[in-house]
């Protein structure tokens, strides 16, 4: 079958699967309205309205992360597309987030100003955020700054979250294996938020499209200054506990130099390097991604520990009707690789952590503190999407 005849086939397949779905919506058999339509969306990826159709659904069973990034999706692929702004617009409005939805709706009627429904629903929201129904007040829908991400629970609470975690147990995890998982540090609002920038070209200074078999199969795409506060905010509340366990190689090392105890002096120490472009980068990866082991060698001022953020659910965790990513543990092995060599395998999901060493890791031998070269990367994705959120603490040059 030629392309074309084969494009046309999956087309009609998926408006069948959809008309599945809504059926099965409207006989309130959601579960399957689920199933059915995210088999709509893996037939034809490149349509919109499918994407719309699955965010709709989602929402309908209140999973607003993934409904969210399906809209998001819908308008990546059209962005003049009125109705997933509405709809992204209640979803919103729903968790309380009445800028945001003022926003998209102003969108929707920008994009469908023919939609007497849109512009009744626009003077609605203006009602409850307690705004005048002028022309003159209509917000604009970037008007809300980018970097900022709102979150039911504070990420200024990171800082005193952190204090309560068993550091020292940590320590010994990061010196022992040289890497360490952290639980569920990250909440899902705030997930769902950071993988809602990654299609915000504003925000990025440099997008890599990786599909190269050495090196991996996925997108990443690095933050401009100034990166987002949620990411400052969370950088700068590890970053005093991962600089002790930092000194305290350099001591077992014989090292003299010493890793200042503030994020601001190190940052400093990076500029005085030359080194001023921020490092923090968000990573998408499909069906069939991954990220071929590595190491981070970019730059002469670098910090020994980075930190990275998983920020979708696994669809083989506990909660299994979530539609995450299958596939795609955290690798962290010895460089070069032999019959003898230290290798971990993590299966992190939604909001999980995971420091590990950048470089090296630390080794015994005979009574004398090393050095053993690392690489790290993710395995397979075999379904699904996983976003990460990867915070190495230097800057590059």
């Amino acid at each position: 079958m030629n392309p074309k005849k084969l494009k046309e086939k999956e087309r009609r397949r998926a408006r069948v699967l959809a008309e599945q779905a809504w059926e099965a919506a409207s006989q309130g058999n959601l579960d399957l309205a689920e199933k059915i339509i995210r088999r709509a969306v893996s037939t034809q990826e490149d349509n919109p309205v499918l994407w719309n159709d699955q965010g709709e659904i989602l929402s309908l069973r209140l999973k607003d992360s993934e409904a969210a990034r399906s809209f998001a999706a819908a308008l990546s692929l059209a962005p003049t597309f009125a109705d997933p702004y509405a709809r992204l617009a209640s979803l919103r409005l729903r968790q309380g987030r009445f800028e945001e939805a003022l926003g998209l709706q102003t969108q929707a009627v920008k994009y469908a100003p023919e939609n007497a429904s849109y512009a009744e629903r626009l003077l609605e929201y203006q009602a409850l955020a307690g705004r005048l129904p002028s022309h003159d007040n209509l917000p604009a829908a970037d008007a809300v700054e980018p970097n900022e991400i709102s979150s039911p629970e504070s990420e200024d609470d990171w800082p005193q979250r952190l204090e309560t975690l068993d550091w020292h147990a940590l320590a010994n995890r990061l010196t022992r294996d040289g890497c360490a998982a952290i639980a569920g540090i990250v909440d899902a609002p705030t997930c769902d938020g950071l993988c809602g920038l990654f299609d915000d070209d504003r925000l990025f200074s440099k997008t890599v499209v990786m599909d190269r078999p050495e090196f991996g199969q996925g997108t990443y795409r690095y933050f401009a200054a100034p990166i987002p506060n949620v990411v400052d905010r969370l950088r700068r509340a590890f970053y005093p506990h991962v600089a002790r366990i930092a000194n305290d190689w350099q001591q077992l090392l014989g090292e003299s130099e010493r890793f200042p105890e503030e994020w601001d002096r190190f940052r400093d120490r990076c500029h005085d390097a030359g080194q001023t472009m921020p490092t923090p980068i968000l990573l998408k990866y499909g069906a069939g991604g991954f990220n071929a082991l590595h190491r981070d060698l970019r730059g002469a001022v670098f910090f020994p520990i980075q930190l990275a953020v998983v920020l979708s659910p696994r669809a083989d965790s506990e909660n299994a009707d979530t539609g995450g990513f299958q596939g795609g543990e955290f690798l962290f092995c010895d460089s070069p690789q032999g019959r003898k060599s230290h290798r971990r395998e993590l299966a992190l999901g939604l909001g999980d952590a995971v420091l590990f060493c950048t470089r090296d890791r630390l080794v015994r031998t005979g009574g004398v503190v090393g050095l053993q070269s690392v690489k790290h990367g993710a395995s397979l994705i075999t379904a699904g999407t996983r976003f990460v959120l990867g915070v190495p603490f230097h800057e590059y040059r």
